[in-house]
């Protein structure tokens, strides 16, 4: 919209960056004002950024973290998957877009390694057949190393998971001691799942919609 109105205005496009910024918020504008100066004063590179700020924000709606827990829960969630090898984002396809959770996606991978080990291991090996490569799978360095990499921000330098219950590392959160709270009031004696505060939410969320419509 902003470029067709400049082109009608006959807006020289080196000065199109001064006008937009007439036009944003102001603490948009400021985001922008930080930049270097070659970016700053770069109509295209101006652009990306606040596409950028629109993907982030539309993001965090959609997903509803409204509050800074969810947020930095949501950006480790989003680092951990850049870990992911593509074969594990296909096994949990349908599912893939719904793990915003750390401590959920953790668990999947684990179990999903867990199953894929197992089922390794079943698998018959031919006599006499040396090969290099699943050699390498069966040690238990190069194992952990793997998970290490495919985790990414989940483990420590020594390979140890972090449990996202209590931010010690050692083991995960299916395993940790001490009660889990629930993301939806923080309370300890029931899952999200189950919370009635959430179910409380929704309500108001429907009644809500039917007085609008009404």
């Amino acid at each position: 919209m902003f470029e067709r109105l400049a082109k009608q205005a006959e807006i020289l496009e080196n000065t199109w960056v001064t006008h937009l910024l007439g036009l944003l918020p102001y603490d948009v504008a400021q985001l922008i004002a930080r930049e270097p100066d070659e970016i700053a004063n770069d109509y295209n590179e101006v652009k990306k950024i606040l596409l950028k700020r629109s993907f982030f924000n539309e993001w965090v709606d959609g997903v509803k973290a409204d509050s800074l827990e969810k947020l930095s829960d949501l950006i480790i969630t989003d680092q951990i998957k850049h870990k992911v090898s593509q074969d594990v984002k296909d096994h949990f396809i349908d599912d893939w877009s719904k793990l915003n959770s750390p401590d959920d996606l953790v668990e999947k991978l684990d179990d999903y390694e867990t199953l894929r080990s197992t089922f390794r291991n079943k698998q018959p090996r031919k006599e006499g057949h040396y090969d290099r490569r699943n050699s390498f799978k069966d040690d238990s360095a190069v194992a952990t190393n793997e998970k290490r990499k495919l985790y990414g921000v989940t483990h420590n330098e020594r390979g140890e998971p972090k449990c996202f219950n209590c931010s010690n590392f050692g083991h995960i959160a299916r395993n940790c001691s001490l009660p889990k709270s629930c993301r939806e009031c923080n309370e300890t004696c029931h899952k999200a799942i189950n919370c009635i505060a959430k179910e409380s939410n929704h309500s108001s969320d429907e009644s809500l919609s039917v007085r609008r419509v009404g």
